[in-house]
């Protein structure tokens, strides 16, 4: 990634109050998921009764944790996305604006399995901060590449000029 030069001033550059509310109502959703007790032993079953019949795969522990850690990511992938373009407010993308985006939301990550460990019907676990990890620099690195496509010169002539 590029490093962000500076925006000058009056160049429009700023942090979209657009883009933290829906990451604040996503993040809440989030949120409020973790709380009740989930009842998704019925939909996991009926998941593995239908990959053993159409793909040949059962369940075991290992692929019980494998979906789950994908389940994990692709719930923080949206996050990332919204949390990178929120951090770089219209500039280029950075390292900077990366760091600042996976450092935020493993934060909010690690305080929401803190609060699992206070809940009973729900565990706690630091695989599962991982797994957030990985989906949160998903959506980074996903808005990072349509923000340098959309900067990318474009040539403008056609192809035969």
């Amino acid at each position: 990634m590029r490093q962000a030069a500076p925006s000058p001033p009056g160049s429009g550059a700023r942090r979209g109050p657009g883009v933290a509310a829906v990451g604040l109502v996503y993040l809440l959703g989030l949120g409020i998921l973790l709380i009740p007790p989930l009842n998704i032993v019925r939909y996991h079953t009926l998941f593995w009764q239908f990959t053993g019949r159409r793909l040949g795969l059962g369940w075991t522990a290992g692929r019980e944790r494998a979906l789950d850690a994908a389940v994990n990511a692709a719930l923080f992938v949206p996050l990332g996305f919204l949390g990178h373009r929120w951090w770089r407010a219209g500039s280029a993308p950075s390292w900077a604006t990366a760091s600042a985006t996976l450092i935020t939301i493993c934060l909010a990550a690690l305080c929401m399995e803190f609060a699992q460990l206070f809940l009973p019907w729900r565990s706690a676990s630091i695989a599962d901060v991982f797994s957030d990890a990985i989906g949160a620099a998903a959506g980074a690195g996903l808005d990072a590449l349509f923000a340098l496509m959309a900067l990318r010169p474009r040539d403008r002539r056609g192809p035969c000029a």
